[in-house]
Order: structure tokens, then sequence, then C-alpha cells
């Protein structure tokens, strides 16, 4: 999966990107929203949060605190509100922290998914983390293209499943 999104070109994943940020507006979605800030190879959710904070939606995204992942309030997309995490990864440069068990919505990224809600992520377990003990009326979406989307994924039992999947076919 990793060398299927790298082989991606730039204009290619704008699309996927542009095609996901619209299906996602068009959801009746409640707020607060989690969202990722994406990698170069991850679809990119910068629109759609554009539109979510226009609307005066509260959209929270994962921030290292030095030892572990929190979730904090996303202000704007700009280097006055972002910062580069550990991993290399824009994520919230203030500090106005959310618990997850109150996020309505969650948008994940990951290498692979099941329409039954599986889930292939990096390895390092911090969305299953951030995930656990929430509550079972909260939506998790893998956010996805078309070819990440697979029949069958190993689980471990620490695995959160998800809610759904939105992919950009």
């Amino acid at each position: 999966m990793r060398e299927r999104r790298r082989a991606l070109t730039s204009e290619e994943r704008a699309s996927a990107s542009e095609v996901i940020c619209a299906k996602l507006a068009a959801l009746s979605l409640r707020s607060p929203i989690a969202v990722y800030l994406a990698s170069p190879q991850e679809i990119d959710l910068s629109t759609f949060i554009r539109k979510m904070q226009t609307t005066g939606v509260k959209v929270v995204a994962p921030r290292w605190n030095g030892e572990t992942y929190e979730l904090a309030v996303l202000r704007g997309l700009d280097d006055a509100h972002l910062r580069q995490g550990p991993m290399g990864i824009l994520e919230p440069s203030e500090a106005e922290i959310v618990s997850p068990k109150e996020v309505e919505v969650w948008l994940v990224p990951g290498l692979a998914f099941t329409r039954d809600g599986k889930r292939l992520g990096y390895g390092g377990g911090w969305y299953d983390r951030l995930l656990t003990g929430v509550p079972k009326d909260t939506w998790k979406i893998g956010i996805a293209h078309a070819f990440q989307v697979v029949d069958d994924l190993p689980r471990e039992p620490h695995d959160v499943l998800l809610t759904g999947v939105v992919d950009d076919g």
C-alpha cells in the first residue's frame, strides 16, 4: 500500500483529496471533529478542514505533548497555528486540549481498510490508544484511496473498529 500511494502523482493525490473533501462536506457531521494533518502520501483534508472552520465547527488534531498524542484545537492551517511534530507531520501549536471522549467524529488515516471497520495503521498504535474508550456512537471514519479498501485485514485485540470508510471511488 505504501508503494501504491507513493506511485501516485501529485495531481492524482490532489484529485483524490478534492473528491474525499467534497464527500465529507456533504455528510451531516457533528462537532467536534478530529482530523489528521496529512503527510505527503496521505489524502489531504485541508479543504474540508477550512470549510468546517468557516461554519463554526470545532476541529481538533493530534499533537505530541512529549509523552503521547493528545487532541488540540486546530485554529488554522498556516504557520502561525502549526508546528512540526516529532514524526515530521504538522500539528496544532496551541494547546487547548480536548478529551478524545468529547469528539463526535474521527477522520482516521491508515494504510488499508475494510468496509466492516478493520484498519491497518502505521504500526505505532497511536490511533487505537486515542480511540480506546470513546463512546460507542462516535463516528470513526477511515479516509482512503479506493485501492486501500480491501476485503479483509488481520485484527489484534487492541484494534478499534471503525464505523466506515470514505474513499475517492
